[in-house]
């Protein structure tokens, strides 16, 4: 007696260990409106260089208060930002 094939049927599911998958690269660390956590920094940084007249040189300023600013958000706001409270892993 042959075997009856079931046209509906599913064939069978083989099991993949995660190392067999393709390594995929890191997402950027994403906050509301999907925005990268960097390009907000940067956005902010940008607009406080504005506010204070737009000044040569000393951009650190600008992009640390940025930081301090997206990082007491985040933190106020309950989204776990990293470990040592890196604001960028």
């Amino acid at each position: 007696m042959a075997a009856q094939e079931h046209p509906l049927t599913k064939p069978p599911r083989t099991e993949r260990s995660r190392s067999d998958d393709t390594p995929q690269p890191p997402r950027p660390l994403t906050d509301s409106y999907r925005e990268d956590r960097h390009e907000a920094v940067q956005r902010l940084a940008y607009q406080y260089w504005e506010k204070r007249g737009r000044p040569l040189g000393s951009p650190e300023i600008d992009w640390f208060a940025a930081e301090k600013a997206l990082r007491t958000s985040l933190l106020a706001s309950g989204i776990e930002i990293g470990p040592d409270e890196d604001l960028y892993s």
